[in-house]
């Protein structure tokens, strides 16, 4: 079956999306450390969707969201990083009973 227009539209979007993406945390990265980020920055550098940062952000052990004003919020990339350093550098998923062993 041929590719359709609609195809093709879909994979250069893709595309176009993990270009954007891929900026997004080339340009956290290259920020100084009291740079403030917005949602989609922050949620490229962790390389999580912005659902995800913001389910995150209720955890207490989160970095606090910096509000620029009443609607608009950011992080500190310095902060980001932060909690980076104090993730586990593996996954070690704890058991949680129902399984047979």
């Amino acid at each position: 079956m041929p590719l359709t227009h609609e195809s093709e539209d879909l994979k250069m979007t893709e595309n176009q999306n993990y270009r954007s993406i891929s900026a997004a945390l080339n340009n956290a990265r290259a920020l100084s450390d009291q740079t403030l980020i917005r949602p989609r920055d922050a949620a490229a550098m962790l390389g999580i969707s912005r659902k995800h940062l913001y389910a995150l952000a209720e955890q207490p052990d989160f970095p606090k969201r910096i509000y620029i004003s009443d609607r608009v919020v950011a992080w500190r990339v310095q902060d980001l990083e932060g909690w980076i350093n104090t993730r586990p550098a593996t996954y070690a998923p704890t058991r949680q009973g129902g399984g047979h062993e």
